[in-house]
């Protein structure tokens, strides 16, 4: 995992000082509200930071294709004291090294009320995370987790952008989870407090959901 992090940062900062063959680079910072499929309980309460950097490429004048190295923070939150009074508050912070590579298309050929569209664009990508640190509550106690966590995660990406200023654009995506944040079961799993569910290859598992907003720093 090492080797894979210092290729990655060593590409990025390759890509930002090649900016005379259209690329740029950057640096991203917001935040993100999670929840985790699998868990019983609903609601994006876990409340988490993110930042980092980006490199990208424009493909043409309406592609653009985008790496980016991140922290994320997600997990699950929730204080249902009234259905769940033996289990609840309830935590799950699972913090991550996130590497995206997202493809944009921006809406410049697209006019609305003659408002040309040009300062949005439209997101679709894919993300491994790599996990650094964990930690699970209940009721304010650290726990160990009935089912280690995965250190690698693989989600979908999808969202916008908008241009705010010609270096700077602000992001939301949703970013789920396709396999499972823990080991996965063929079989459906219920210890009482969380309940699998089912997504990728059809294996029951824990999921992370994640919404992201960030600002987008071209420098």
């Amino acid at each position: 995992m090492k080797k894979l992090l210092f290729f990655v940062v060593f590409a990025f900062a390759f890509g930002i000082n090649m900016t005379a063959q259209n690329f740029y680079g950057g640096l991203v910072l917001g935040g993100t509200a999670s929840q985790v499929g699998g868990d019983a309980r609903g609601g994006y309460n876990k409340i988490g930071v993110v930042g980092g950097a980006f490199a990208g490429l424009n493909l043409t004048e309406d592609f653009d294709v985008q790496m980016e190295l991140k922290y994320i923070q997600k997990g699950s939150y929730s204080t249902d004291f009234e259905n769940r009074p033996a289990y609840d508050p309830f935590l799950i912070k699972l913090d991550y090294i996130d590497l995206p590579l997202v493809f944009s298309y921006n809406l410049n050929k697209i006019n609305v009320n003659d408002i040309n569209l040009s300062w949005l664009k439209l997101e679709l990508g894919v993300s491994f995370d790599f996990l650094l640190n964990y930690r699970q509550e209940i009721l304010g106690v650290e726990v160990p987790a009935s089912n280690p966590w995965n250190k690698v995660v693989f989600n979908t990406v999808i969202g916008f952008r908008l241009s705010v200023k010609d270096n700077i654009e602000v992001g939301l995506r949703a970013v789920d989870s396709m396999t499972s944040i823990c080991k996965s079961s063929k079989d459906p799993y219920n210890n009482g407090n969380v309940v699998y569910t089912r997504r990728l290859f059809g294996r029951y598992g824990m999921f992370n959901d994640v919404l992201q907003i960030a600002v987008f720093w071209r420098i």
